[in-house]
């Protein structure tokens, strides 16, 4: 695992060519690196994760927004709608979840629609619907 910091280094997005200055952001920075050691800007995971949601084969992951009406990638862009959403009470609280959590149906921005459980505001796998 790379630990190096690129905070101020001239970057070249290995996705979409563009070169950009590696920055702090918050918490966190403006790029991305993957096991290969390749730097992605966050237009370029943007791409990426646009372009995973194609691949039906297999769940997809992303974050449900802190309001339950998203479907969102780490930096909170826009990968899909929540469409149909209900409320399910867990056997036990959770210290993830609470005492609830949602079941949720999603429309990604291929108009493709997807289903997954999970709380407002955490990571949330999703699987795609059969039509």
């Amino acid at each position: 695992m790379q630990t190096e910091s690129l905070i101020g280094r001239t970057l070249t997005c290995a996705e979409t060519g563009k070169q950009f200055i590696g920055a702090s952001d918050g918490f966190t920075t403006n790029y991305a690196r993957n096991d290969a050691g390749e730097v992605f800007s966050d237009e370029g995971v943007h791409l990426r994760e646009v372009r995973a949601l194609l691949d039906r084969s297999r769940p997809f992951t992303g974050y449900l927004s802190s309001d339950g009406k998203r479907l969102t990638g780490w930096k909170g862009n826009t990968l899909g709608h929540v469409i149909d959403s209900n409320s399910c009470e867990l056997t036990r609280p959770s210290y993830t979840h609470g005492k609830y959590y949602q079941s949720v149906r999603v429309r990604d921005v291929h108009g493709r629609e997807w289903y997954g459980r999970g709380s407002p505001g955490i990571c949330i796998r999703l699987r795609p619907t059969k039509h």
